[in-house]
């Protein structure tokens, strides 16, 4: 493996965005965009990088704009700028032209967890020509909480100022009732994964600042990039050819226990894209890629589709 670390100006003109790419020993087949999700960061993905790496696969990564590395070094958190909405996802653009410029003839997937499937989302649908295949896992969809949070009280909060107040008020509905289903629950962010080593991993990883408190207007931005990932008509503004891949544990609320990927399945049948496919695992919940015992498997479907769509 040959590794590559750099940073960029963030689309906000405040941070500059820590990023990084991966490339196999071998000749590479293709190119994997990884868009991490809330709160954590891209390192994460270090286990399933390392399978596709084995696959052939050169992978890309940043840590988003109050996130991660991103967010240690400007000492901002959970804050992505005036014009977050927009940054937000025009940082993957940036990191794509970074990895298209070192790797310019291979075909270019995009691989979004949670919040990152909700940037995956707009992405594809703001840049339609820009990806050969899209994968989404632990799809932020039929999520109870955003669909009951209302941009308007946000609004309301931020009112005149700069929206850079704390929104502490607004999280315990964001996240209702995440952890109701479960009758082992120990701690608030259960709904990570049923395994107690991620969980526990999740909530002491130093660059993963779960919990901290966001901005107003950070919270609006994703309440707001939540609609746009999830409105009716996202899937018409997606290419019908554009293959993808939706993941999900059915004991995972912010994929609605798996009514969200189907959902969204759905709306891309609807637009007429015929090659959708949906796995929803049984018994595990946020996190699929990183539960024990079906992280092999998990990588494996990844990878399956990743080789299917070469051509």
């Amino acid at each position: 493996m040959a590794l590559t670390e750099f940073d960029f100006p963030s689309h906000n003109g405040r941070d500059r965005i820590k990023a990084w790419i991966y490339a196999p020993a071998t000749t590479p087949r293709g190119i994997v965009q990884i868009v991490h999700g809330l709160g954590e960061h891209s390192r994460r993905y270090l286990r399933l990088i390392g399978k596709l790496l084995d696959a052939g696969f050169v992978v890309c990564a940043d840590d988003h704009v109050g996130h991660g590395a991103t967010a240690m070094a400007s000492g901002v958190w959970a804050d992505s700028g005036a014009d977050g909405l927009t940054a937000i996802v025009e940082d993957e653009a940036i990191l794509r032209e970074r990895a298209r410029a070192a790797y310019p003839d291979l075909p270019y997937f995009l691989y979004g967890h949670s919040w990152g499937s909700m940037i995956a989302r707009a992405y594809a649908a703001r840049h339609p020509d820009h990806l050969d295949g899209l994968i989404l896992g632990g799809i932020a969809a039929k999520m109870r909480g955003a669909e009951a949070l209302p941009v308007a009280k946000v609004e309301a909060a931020i009112g005149d100022s700069d929206g850079t107040g704390v929104a502490d008020e607004f999280i315990p509905t964001l996240f209702e009732g995440v952890v109701e289903r479960y009758d082992d629950v120990r701690g608030p962010t259960d709904w990570v994964a049923a395994d107690r080593g991620v969980v526990a991993d999740h909530a002491v990883d130093p660059l993963n600042r779960f919990g901290v408190s966001m901005t107003l207007r950070f919270l609006r931005d994703f309440l707001e990039l939540y609609a746009e990932a999830n409105a009716d008509d996202w899937a018409t503004k997606v290419p019908s050819e554009l293959p993808v891949l939706i993941l999900a544990g059915d004991q995972d609320p912010v994929a609605g226990y798996g009514e969200g990927a189907y959902h969204v399945a759905n709306q891309l049948w609807a637009s007429g894209n015929r090659d959708v496919r949906t796995r929803v695992y049984t018994g595990f919940r946020h996190e699929v890629h990183n539960e024990p015992p079906i992280r092999d498997e998990v990588a494996a479907e990844i990878t399956g589709f990743l080789e299917s769509h070469l051509a």
